[in-house]
């Protein structure tokens, strides 16, 4: 079969460079959420998230680039109701098992909290996210406002959820007026107990995909995906062994851009076990977009009901080589709007965004947001805790291999 990561054109990395002067960036930022004035929209991706310790998918370091030969695991292959099915879950729940954690324990930066403050602010309202790893949640003071205001395009790993609804059920599951959990203590236990990290508001359907509008064959079944990592170690206490021993010699393996990780052709992953939904029996996944499945209708709808509604766009740490981002910086192109991309290497709208800044984008947006402040950090303690927080994690302290998933 062969394998097609989406990637930017040759003729397209070879177009003229962009202006990456901080000075130039951080006046043509301001500039444009002040003319915008709260309706500019942000659609921000992986290159947000590096100075978290979460390596990019593309550029000189990208994984892409430097794994040539990576092979995700597409989502017919993870639903299969077959042997080959479940050979394709083990495999990929093994890897997620290990390459999971760095990105659990992973921690704002610069970007996300000046993005947060900006929205206090007010010169930003909704934004748009491809990251799946919940750090412009954790960023944004408020729990309920993240949830209405982030729209998760690419899902996210907070949660697991339903994909495919076990034979003899129906697509209406425990708690749905459906019928009792066929695992009711596993099903109590991921639906009741809360991790440190699930702070997060109940997701809204329109801006993360974690329910039936999303998953339609599924039935309707969500967990926390911090709990169910618990849940996989104590179902396979030699793959925990296994993963101590590794974080012990600091040795941890290659983690790839879908959550798991890169181990040896040899490895056998038949030892390993996960649990059906406990709600139905069927298969639970995490609520991200794999490889060969489609981003969500209602998810698609939203974004680009953002676009038409925005005044401008403005692009953080994204390529743009996914279609479901590309086009909405051609919609908003075609609808006549101001379009900024803050990135650091080419991306995929090159050719139709004249405004193209190569800088980073902690750098910039916490000196744009200092700069917009107009003294109200001086009344508001949360938006002064706000632009002086987040990690910077350097190129050397990042652990081997983590990406964003």
């Amino acid at each position: 079969m062969r394998i097609s990561i989406p990637s930017i054109p040759d003729h397209l990395s070879a177009l003229g460079p962009s202006n990456s002067s901080v000075d130039h960036a951080v006046s043509l930022i301001a500039g444009l959420l002040t003319k915008g004035r709260g309706k500019t929209l942000v659609l921000t991706g992986a290159g947000a998230s590096v100075d978290s310790g979460i390596a990019p998918y593309r550029g000189a370091d990208g994984h892409y680039t430097v794994h040539k030969t990576y092979r995700p695991i597409f989502f017919h292959e993870f639903v299969e109701r077959s042997d080959k099915g479940h050979a394709a879950r083990q495999r990929y729940w093994s890897r997620s098992f290990l390459g999971y954690p760095p990105v659990l324990h992973a921690q704002p930066n610069p970007t996300h909290y000046s993005l947060a403050a900006l929205q206090r602010l007010g010169f930003l309202g909704d934004y748009i996210t491809q990251n799946v790893d919940g750090l412009h949640h954790l960023a944004t003071p408020s729990a309920s406002l993240a949830a209405a205001s982030i729209v998760e395009l690419h899902g996210t790993l907070q949660h697991v959820v339903c994909v495919q609804a076990g034979e003899s059920s129906s697509t209406k599951g425990a708690g749905a007026g459906g019928d009792s959990p066929v695992d009711q203590a596993l099903y109590d236990r991921l639906t009741s107990l809360a991790h440190p990290k699930d702070r997060r508001a109940a997701p809204q359907e329109r801006n993360t995909p974690t329910g039936q509008a999303a998953y339609p064959h599924g039935c309707g079944f969500r967990a926390s995906r911090p709990i169910f990592q618990h849940v996989l170690a104590e179902m396979n206490p030699a793959w925990t062994a296994f993963a101590e021993d590794l974080v012990a010699r600091d040795a941890s393996p290659q983690t790839n851009p879908d959550g798991d990780v890169q181990l040896g052709g040899d490895t056998d992953y038949s030892s390993f076990h996960y649990p059906a939904c406990p709600s139905c029996g069927g298969v639970v996944k995490p609520a991200v977009v794999f490889f060969g499945e489609s981003v969500p209708g209602v998810l698609k709808e939203r974004a680009a009901e953002l676009v038409g509604e925005a005044s401008s766009l403005l692009c953080v740490g994204t390529s743009l080589a996914t279609y479901s981002a590309f086009r909405l910086v051609k919609a908003a192109k075609e609808q006549g709007k101001a379009v900024v991309i803050l990135n650091k290497g080419p991306t995929r709208a090159d050719a139709l965004v004249e405004d193209r800044l190569d800088a980073g984008s902690s750098e910039v947006l916490n000196a744009v947001a200092r700069q917009l402040l107009a003294g109200r950090h001086h009344r508001d303690p949360v938006l002064a805790r706000l632009v002086e927080s987040g990690v910077t994690v350097r190129p050397s302290e990042r652990q081997k291999g983590v990406v964003s998933s």
